[in-house]
């Protein structure tokens, strides 16, 4: 007797634990895209990536990725070409950056398109969990406060299994002194950077 009612305990027990796996949801994080001139900007430039997404035959982070991945896009409006760093964990749980240059009007718009391996530790002193929490441009006090005549936007996704987020940033470089979220999109961009032009 003391058997069985083991076994149906057990039974219970797996049961609850996969209707709890059942109920999981996926979350969207996704800033302010109202009425403000930053909102308006992020909304913009997040359906802009997404024509470039499909131009360039990248698969969407809308839905998660299987490990972790971080896309940072640098577009301005002035000049060509436009860049894309794509830092992903692949099955085998190395990391790799690929970065890819190209023209936002031109039918073959890929002018560069290289990947290489980054060391666990570079990846490591990113932190980029702390992106998941950091406030988008629309999502700060007087947002629309923060910007310049001619730059660049810069337009951040990251996405792991269970969430996905994206932020934008008018002209981080000339905006870090004013805001810690300007100053932590300038670094990543900078640090993506100089790991892909690293020996």
């Amino acid at each position: 007797m003391k058997a069985i009612r083991m076994i149906w305990l057990s039974l219970l027990i797996s049961c609850s634990d996969q209707s709890n796996k059942s109920t999981f949801k996926f979350k969207l994080d996704l800033p302010d895209t109202s009425k403000s001139w930053s909102g308006q900007m992020t909304r913009d430039d997040y359906y802009l990536t997404r024509d470039f997404e499909k131009n360039l035959h990248l698969q969407t982070l809308i839905n998660g990725v299987k490990n972790q991945e971080i896309r940072v896009w640098s577009l301005s409006d002035s000049y060509d070409p436009q860049i894309l760093f794509i830092l992903n964990k692949n099955i085998t749980g190395r990391w790799r950056l690929r970065t890819i240059s190209f023209y936002k009007t031109k039918a073959d718009s890929i002018y560069t398109d290289y990947t290489r391996q980054i060391r666990v530790g570079a990846v490591d002193s990113l932190r980029l969990e702390r992106f998941f929490n950091l406030a988008s441009q629309s999502d700060l006090k007087k947002s629309d406060n923060y910007g310049c005549m001619d730059g660049e936007n810069v337009f951040v996704e990251i996405a792991n299994s269970t969430k996905y987020r994206f932020m934008w940033y008018r002209c981080p470089d000339i905006n870090k002194a004013k805001d810690s979220s300007f100053m932590l999109i300038s670094q990543l961009r900078d640090q993506l950077n100089a790991l892909a032009v690293e020996h």
